[in-house]
């Protein structure tokens, strides 16, 4: 969707809308390119405050209008999941990305 309808800004990819009953849904990427794929491999939460200098060159940020999702990554690297909290947002996620019921293919 960030491909598709987002918009280019300063810093990455923005794309704002809206939930079936009106509340604000946001997406955004802060990187450099707008990648393919993100790392398999992840670092355990507890071992994210050991290394407080990292610096991520690509953030994933989904608010429904809180944040509900955050990840952080530097292609290579294991993957950081700052924030994850399940809820309607996923099924809502899935329907802008043309899943209305969570199964068939997604559009591109």
């Amino acid at each position: 969707m960030l491909a598709r309808e987002g918009e280019r800004d300063g810093t990455g990819w923005r794309y704002r809308t809206q939930t079936r009953e009106g509340q604000a849904f946001d997406i955004s990427c802060d990187a450099p390119d707008l990648p393919s794929t993100i790392p398999h491999e992840t670092i355990l939460s507890a071992d994210i405050p050991k290394d407080p200098n990292w610096r991520g060159t690509h953030r994933l940020i989904v608010a429904p209008p809180l944040i509900a999702f955050d990840i952080c990554w530097t292609p290579g690297e294991p993957l950081r999941i700052m924030t994850f909290s399940r809820g309607d947002w996923e099924d809502e996620l899935l329907a802008m990305a043309g899943r209305p019921d969570g199964s068939g293919s997604v559009r591109v």
